[in-house]
């Protein structure tokens, strides 16, 4: 047998940033060791997952026995190292304005127009940097603007900085190589390379990185100033990925879309299906209220307490097909619901899965059920929870299932709906849908139908394809009439007499449903877990030996949050 090698300890040097001391592994850059003791430092061609190029020189900072000021970025940490930067030394604080008002000199006056307005790290340097008026006197230098550099991509010349992250991403990240430099000083521009145009499939994770108003989504053009959006820290059901985002909402509508950065899951890269998919979750028309429908193929409105009623007296016998997207604490929910009920029915969940290129495997997961991993931590399913679907549909077809709840839109794939599926639907003794979408083929097939939220009108813990427990938050607001469906559950349960929930549950909100859950699992309370813990980064489960009968995981550990 091979041996293993003994991993090399890391050294740990001292160094001392504005008078305060901080360890950290040696040749860690200045920026990264700054943020150590909460010193920031500006910068803007720096990333911690690009290559360094140094050339905005925004990060100058003043090191003890350097003979002139050196940046922040391309220099690692040594033993006993003192360093100076703009909050302690007027002489490193006058070169950064210095820098700025240089980068400054040719960029337009064009913030009353700029999509990047209210969040562009140029207006933020120059207000805390530098804030005073310009000196330049000569015309500014012209480019070309809203140059289209792909399908997804605008380009404004005249606002590049030259950072170069957006090249360096598509030649070292998704190694596509569709960006370069031309020509030197200031008639530099970003240019397509010859032949090709910026069409990746993460291509619109450039306009993240680029730090002013240079790069622009194209769908997102002059939609909305930012301030007026509504910011949310979710995370994308796109895929299993689980990528952290943020989504601004305005008037009901997404209308941008940014990575969040988490190391432990997506740095801050994002995928274009992801960042531009997120309609495909808010259906156009809406099943509001309850209704059943006819044999005349009418919908007729219902009370909640009448779907309710129906179900009660199922939950032995009733199988339960389940949506991909619902959240750990319903499925949770109905883990305890049918484990009280003594449930000789069973809950299945459709895989969603295809092949993907090889860009698109740097970030997306080949597994499209963003929360599957969820209900198999809740232990309503297990790894062969396909198969077990594909049989439940058969026996549906042949209409030998009597009790079906179908628990959201995609618990039966659109690819599997058939004439045969619907009439074994619609032949169910007791049939009843949680379903979002008035539009859909389930929503006439089966007998009973309540409205529910989508994915993205709620707040809960989803778990990623690599097990790690994340915190999402609601981003568009819920239509009345609908209710989510941990609180149907909620009703489903307590009518067939198992409590579950607290009784001023049912009229308050997400958050206390998740306090609920951290408290009522026993690992997650004999572990102390919080939902703030959880929303610095996520916690990683660990990977059980088996999932417990109360459908938790055998143990999970802390993760380490991310950098901010």
């Amino acid at each position: 047998m091979a041996e293993t090698a003994t991993p090399k300890p890391v050294e740990v040097v001292n160094v001392t940033i504005d008078g305060k001391t901080a360890q950290v592994p040696k040749g860690t850059n200045i920026i990264e060791a700054a943020k150590t003791i909460d010193i920031d430092i500006p910068h803007y061609c720096y990333h911690p997952h690009l290559s360094i190029a140094g050339n905005c020189r925004m990060c100058q900072v003043s090191v003890k026995g350097m003979p002139k000021m050196t940046i922040a970025c391309n220099t690692g940490a040594t033993e006993g190292m003192e360093v100076s930067t703009h909050h302690t030394s007027k002489d490193v604080a006058d070169a950064q304005a210095a820098t700025l008002e240089f980068i400054l000199i040719n960029h337009p006056l064009d913030c009353t127009v700029c999509d990047q307005a209210g969040h562009c790290k140029l207006q933020d340097y120059h207000f805390e940097y530098n804030a005073r008026p310009s000196r330049f006197l000569e015309e500014k230098v012209h480019k070309i603007k809203a140059l289209p550099l792909g399908p997804t991509v605008m380009l404004d010349g005249e606002r590049c900085i030259m950072c170069t992250r957006c090249i360096r991403f598509c030649d070292e990240i998704t190694k596509t190589s569709e960006l370069g430099m031309l020509n030197r000083g200031d008639q530099s521009v970003i240019a397509v390379s010859p032949g090709k145009e910026l069409d990746n499939p993460l291509s619109g994770t450039v306009v993240d990185l680029c730090p002013v108003g240079a790069l622009t989504h194209r769908e997102w053009r002059f939609n909305t100033r930012i301030w007026f959006t509504k910011q949310t820290e979710a995370i994308c059901p796109g895929c299993s990925t689980g990528c952290n985002v943020k989504v601004a909402e305005r008037d009901g509508k997404v209308v941008n879309v940014k990575a969040r950065r988490n190391d432990h899951v997506n740095k801050e890269w994002l995928c274009d299906e992801g960042r531009y998919g997120f309609e495909r979750f808010t259906p156009a028309h809406r099943v509001t209220g309850a209704y059943r429908n006819s044999t005349a193929g009418v919908r007729e409105a219902v009370q909640v307490s009448d779907v309710i009623n129906a179900l009660k007296g199922t939950l032995k016998t009733l199988t339960v097909l389940l949506s991909p997207d619902l959240l750990l604490e319903e499925y949770y929910l109905l883990r305890q619901i049918l484990n009280r009920a003594t449930s000789v029915g069973r809950a299945v969940m459709p895989g969603y899965k295809r092949s993907l290129s090889a860009v698109e495997q740097i970030l997306v997961s080949p597994d499209y059920a963003c929360n599957a991993t969820g209900a198999r931590v809740a232990g309503l399913i297990g790894e062969e929870s396909d198969t077990d679907y594909r049989d439940v549909l058969q026996k549906i077809r042949r209409k030998e299932i009597e009790n079906v709840l179908v628990l959201g839109d995609r618990a039966i794939d659109p690819q599997d709906i058939d004439d045969a599926l619907l009439e074994g639907l619609a032949a169910a003794r007791v049939g009843v849908g949680v379903l979002t979408d008035g539009e859909s083929k389930l929503a006439n097939a089966l007998g009973l139908v309540i409205g529910g939220h989508t994915v993205l009108e709620k707040a809960g813990l989803l778990v990623n394809n690599k097990r790690r427990l994340q915190y999402t938050q609601g981003v568009v607001a819920f239509p009345d009439g609908t209710v989510p469906e941990w609180r149907f559950l909620g009703l489903v349960g307590e009518a067939a007499g198992h409590k579950m929930l607290p009784i001023n549950l049912m009229h308050v909100g997400d958050r206390e449903l998740t306090r609920w859950y951290l408290g009522s699992d026993p690992v997650m309370s004999s572990q102390g877990v919080t939902i703030a813990q959880i929303k610095a980064g996520g916690i990683q489960l660990t990977s059980p030996q088996r999932e417990s009968q109360a459908g938790s995981e055998s143990g999970l550990s802390m993760g380490a949050s991310p950098a901010a």
